[in-house]
C-alpha cells in the first residue's frame, strides 16, 4: 500500500504541531523546518486541513496554527480525507468498460475489493494523532 506524499506531510505537519501544543500558535515555517518540509507544499495542505476543521489559524505577529481538536480525536482518516481526495481507490470501479481484464457485472472481485477498502478505512480510522505522537 502506498500512502500519498500529502498524506505523509500532512501527518508530518500536524504530529509537529501536537508535539509542540501550548497556548500559542505554532508557524508553518517553524514545523516546516522542523520536520524538513517545503514550506509551500504544506500551506496548500494547511488550507485543506483548516477547511476540514482540523486546525484554526491565529493571525497577527505572533499568529501560527493550532489544534482544533484534541489530538486523540483526530484520526489518520480524517487527516487523509482533509488532504487527499484519493486517500483509498478501489482496484475496480464496477465498469467493464475499457477494462480488458475485466470479465463483466456481476464481479465478485469488486465486493472483494470494496470490503478491503472498508476494512483499511476503519483501520484509518482507529489511528489517532495521539497515537502516531506518541511512536516519535
Amino acid at each position: 500500500m502506498n500512502i500519498s506524499t500529502k498524506t505523509e506531510y500532512a501527518v508530518r505537519a500536524l504530529s509537529e504541531l501536537a508535539l509542540r501544543s501550548t497556548d500559542k500558535p505554532v508557524s508553518i515555517n517553524d514545523i516546516c523546518k522542523s520536520q524538513n518540509l517545503p514550506v509551500k507544499y504544506v500551506e496548500q495542505l494547511f488550507r485543506k486541513l483548516k477547511q476540514n476543521e482540523l486546525i484554526i489559524s491565529i493571525h497577527g505577529a505572533k499568529g501560527g496554527y493550532q489544534l482544533a481538536k484534541e489530538m486523540n480525536i483526530i484520526s489518520l482518516k480524517d487527516i487523509m480525507l482533509a488532504v487527499d481526495e484519493n486517500y483509498v481507490t478501489s482496484v475496480c470501479s464496477g465498469n467493464p468498460e475499457g477494462r480488458t481484464h475485466c470479465i463483466g457485472l456481476p464481479c465478485g472481485f469488486k465486493q472483494l475489493w470494496d470490503e478491503i477498502k472498508e476494512h483499511m478505512e476503519q483501520y484509518f480510522d482507529s489511528i489517532k494523532l495521539s497515537q502516531i505522537v506518541a511512536k516519535l
